[in-house]
């Protein structure tokens, strides 16, 4: 795999080489080991253009305490006005998630990842969108308002998806500002197949200076 510069609402490009009917976002991402993921989880990621899907389940939510969490609380409401993070925090909320998978006339495929999570009193969403594209071979993630720009590296581990973040960038137009390594919060995301069919879902975030201060983790079951 060769690093690009390019990620954010996101996406994944691949080496060079034409797309066929065959390919798959994530197997351009990931390659072979695509297919040593757990059944769900792999038909979970290998959807194909034209699909739109409805996961629905269960999330408990938290953020860390103490003077970390206060930081993080502002953070995370600054988060909360670009659809990218949010401060509530809950066991057994609400949460859905809805997918639309579409090609684009450069050979790149599409992905959307619409989280809603509903708190007793407020709902929050937590959207992105992941580019892939048949040139290269990471995954581009860019938050709701294409503000936030990520570069995310998924991996086969025992049948679990694992997904972590390298370099982050701010966008203003046709600017891209990186972010320092110390300033980023970096995700870790891990999903997997239970024995009953469930996805589970484990998304924790960390920095350097607060540590491990966001997370959430659950079910859910495709609904449509």
């Amino acid at each position: 795999m060769t690093r690009s510069n390019t990620g954010s609402f996101a996406s994944v490009t691949l080496g060079a080489r034409e797309r066929t009917d065959g390919d798959r976002p994530f197997k351009w991402a990931m390659g072979d080991a695509v297919h040593t993921l757990a059944p769900r989880v792999r038909a979970h990621l290998l959807q194909p253009p034209g699909t739109v899907a409805t996961y629905r389940g269960r999330m408990r939510v938290w953020r860390d305490g103490g003077w970390r969490g206060r930081v993080a609380g502002w953070l995370l409401r600054v988060g909360a006005l670009g659809r990218t993070m949010f401060p509530e925090t809950g066991e057994d909320v609400d949460f859905e998630m809805e997918h639309t998978v579409s090609s684009h006339p450069d050979g790149a495929l599409s992905m959307t990842w619409i989280r809603t999570f509903r708190f007793d009193t407020v709902t929050r969403r937590f959207d992105a969108l992941m580019r892939f594209h048949p040139t290269q071979s990471f995954v581009d993630w860019r938050g709701a308002l294409g503000c936030l720009q990520v570069e995310l590296w998924p991996r086969a581990e025992d049948g679990v998806i694992i997904v972590i973040s390298g370099r982050e960038w701010l966008r203003f137009g046709p600017c891209r500002v990186p972010i320092p390594a110390w300033l980023q919060g970096r995700p870790e995301v891990r999903e997997w197949e239970e024995p009953d069919g469930t996805l589970w879902i484990r998304v924790e975030i960390r920095s350097t200076v607060l540590g491990q201060f966001f997370g959430y983790e659950g079910s859910y079951r495709r609904v449509r």
